[in-house]
């Protein structure tokens, strides 16, 4: 599992599971929301002119070169699609 630290009580995961990936956002180390999706579409994510990503809870927008977190709505952190691509590289 990859983990990049987001605000302070705040962490993003990455699990690889056989056929997708679980992102996972944690609150206080407690798993608050998760969201499966394929690594070729995370990849197509941050590398193509998509915005936007994921419907519900959990969503990811991309501006410029970063990519904000959203959890119901309410912006959690924002890391850099650099950072991003990075820890979805240690996963294939």
């Amino acid at each position: 599992m990859e983990n990049i630290s987001l605000d302070k009580k705040f962490k993003l995961s990455f699990e690889k599971l056989p056929q997708t990936i679980r992102l996972i956002v944690s609150k206080n180390n407690e798993l608050w929301v998760c969201k499966k999706e394929k690594l070729k579409n995370l990849f197509a994510f941050a590398d193509d002119g998509r915005e936007h990503l994921f419907k519900g809870r959990l969503q990811l927008f991309k501006r410029d070169n970063k990519i904000d977190i959203r959890v119901k709505h309410e912006l959690i952190d924002t890391i850099s699609t650099e950072s991003f691509k990075q820890v979805l590289s240690k996963l294939k």
